[in-house]
């Protein structure tokens, strides 16, 4: 008997779904994985969880218009990480993380094909990747990309047309 594929998804991020991105994060992601360093404590304060919830209402849900595109990233119906495009002249910066329990299974593929499809929706025919060397599930979704430079990073690019 084969088992049901998993259904991915990209949902815009909203008021509606940002909670269920915290705890998406919260539940199984470290911090520093899904947003910029926060002075203090180790792990999922008080504080820090306020500053994603702010991160993200700073980026792409500005009333004065978004950054950047992001994205819930869903697995059944429900939110595991989340996907970026961030605005870059005529091209796009991509940016992903997956809950460490979701990474593996082929999400990062399907999530990197449906940014592909919302980059060509949004009018651009360009995105950029930038990860750390280190990084080996991102670096395999990269087919152009660079070798690893002086400071630990990998850059591609990918043409849309």
């Amino acid at each position: 008997m084969r088992e049901n594929p998993m259904s991915i998804e990209l949902e815009p991020l909203s008021e509606n779904n940002l909670g269920a991105l915290l705890e998406a994060a919260v539940a199984d992601a470290d911090p520093s994985e899904v947003m910029p360093p926060v002075a203090g404590e180790p792990g999922w304060t008080a504080q820090r969880k306020q500053a994603f919830l702010e991160f993200h209402r700073g980026r792409a849900l500005r009333a004065e218009g978004p950054v950047e595109l992001t994205y819930v990233i869903t697995v059944d119906g429900r939110a595991v990480g989340a996907a970026r495009l961030e605005y870059q002249g005529d091209s796009f910066e991509a940016g992903v993380w997956i809950g460490r329990s979701h990474r593996g299974r082929g999400v990062g593929r399907a999530v990197a094909e449906r940014l592909r499809i919302a980059a060509v929706a949004a009018g651009v025919r360009r995105i950029v990747a930038v990860t750390t060397g280190d990084n080996t599930a991102a670096r395999r979704l990269l087919p152009t990309a660079t070798p690893v430079d002086e400071d630990g990073t990998v850059r591609a690019a990918v043409d849309l047309e």
